[in-house]
C-alpha cells in the first residue's frame, strides 16, 4: 500500500489518547452510537489488535479491503477524527457484544497495553485487511480510530495541553 496521509493536526498522539481514555468514566454516555464505555474500550483494543495482525478476517472481506481499502483510508484519514463519519458499518469481528459484562478498568488496561505495542512498531507491518503497511501508517490508523471513539464520548473536548 502506498503511504497514507499524515494525521491531521488535531489527532492526539497515542500518549494523549491514553491520557484521555484514563479520564473516561465507566458509566459515561456516548454522544452517538450504541456502545457503552467499556464496550468502546474493547472495540478500540480489538481494532488495534487487528492492525497488529492478531485478529483474522475472512477472504471476501480481505479481498474487498485490498481493492478499495487504500482509497477509503486516504479519504478517511484526510479528515479530522472529530469529523469522521458516525455510525459506519463495523466488521462483525469488531462489533461490541451487548450481552457481555465488561470491566471498564480491565478493558482500559488492556487497550493501554495494546496501544503501547502499536507505538513500538517499526518498519513494515502486515495488516490483515490492507496488506503491507508502514508502521507509521498503522499507528496513524489506530490513532484516528481511537480518537474518533474518544470524541464519541466527549474526551477530546477542551483537551488539556499536549493532548492534541
Amino acid at each position: 500500500m502506498k503511504d497514507l496521509p499524515a494525521p491531521t493536526p488535531d489527532t492526539p498522539t497515542l500518549a494523549g489518547l491514553r491520557a484521555a481514555l484514563g479520564r473516561l468514566a465507566a458509566d459515561a454516555r456516548p454522544r452517538w452510537g450504541r456502545m457503552d464505555a467499556p464496550q468502546m474500550l474493547r472495540h478500540c483494543r480489538v481494532f488495534a489488535e487487528l492492525c497488529l495482525g492478531r485478529v483474522r478476517v475472512g477472504l471476501p472481506v480481505r479481498a474487498l479491503a485490498r481493492l478499495f481499502g487504500p482509497l477509503f483510508l486516504r479519504r478517511l484519514l484526510r479528515r479530522s477524527p472529530r469529523q469522521a463519519p458516525r455510525e459506519m458499518t463495523t466488521l462483525p469481528v469488531l462489533r461490541a457484544q451487548a450481552d457481555l459484562a465488561l470491566d471498564a478498568d480491565e478493558e482500559r488496561r488492556r487497550l493501554d497495553a495494546t496501544l503501547a505495542e502499536v507505538e513500538a512498531l517499526a518498519g513494515t507491518c502486515r495488516h490483515p485487511l490492507y496488506g503491507a503497511m508502514r508502521a507509521v501508517d498503522v499507528e496513524t490508523l489506530v490513532r484516528h480510530h481511537t480518537a474518533h471513539h474518544a470524541n464519541q464520548f466527549g474526551l477530546l473536548d477542551a483537551a488539556p495541553a499536549g493532548l492534541d
